[in-house]
């Protein structure tokens, strides 16, 4: 079916523009499309205008108070009497910088040694600040569930509901 006629049958159905059910001839029906895109090209340009106007409203507020915060600073920061520089004295070659020191690798004893001491350490810290005496009664690695790696009951729980037969 042609596009002008299906236009016209619909606008026919709707009561047509004037309210009158007389069939729209070719020119009302491209003008009514032409004016209504129109509107709503304009309405598209006046909303990038609003937002390029609230753009850069927002960004000259940021920029003053940047400028505030950076006066602020100044005047709180120390007044520093100028240094004298000397004159340049004879170029001093820079030391060659040392290798790094090859890095050794701990048996698995002391590692977990090492682990320890550092979750006593942990502890101690936080019971100091507490104010509660906290104690460690054991150290263990913790098991994983074979073939779910290592999930939380909610995650298996969404991850049931999800794979589940409906």
């Amino acid at each position: 079916m042609h596009p002008l006629l299906l236009a016209n049958q619909l606008i026919m159905l709707a009561g047509g523009i004037d309210g009158n059910k007389r069939p729209l001839d070719g020119s009302e029906i491209w003008g009514v499309t032409l004016v209504g895109l129109g509107i709503v090209i304009a309405a598209l340009a006046i909303l990038v205008v609003v937002i390029l106007l609230f753009g850069k409203i927002f960004d000259q507020i940021n920029k003053n108070q940047k400028e505030k915060e950076a006066a602020a600073a100044a005047k709180k920061k120390p007044k520093q009497a100028p240094v004298k520089k000397a004159a340049p004295a004879a170029v001093q070659a820079k030391p060659e910088p040392k290798p790094a020191p090859a890095v050794q690798t701990v048996p698995a004893a002391e590692d977990e040694e090492e682990v320890i001491a550092v979750i006593s350490a942990v502890v101690a810290m936080m019971s100091e600040q507490d104010g509660k005496a906290y104690r460690i009664k054991s150290v263990a690695k913790s098991q994983k569930n074979s073939g779910f790696s290592g999930r939380s009951a909610w995650a298996m729980d969404g991850r049931r509901q999800n794979v589940n037969p409906f």
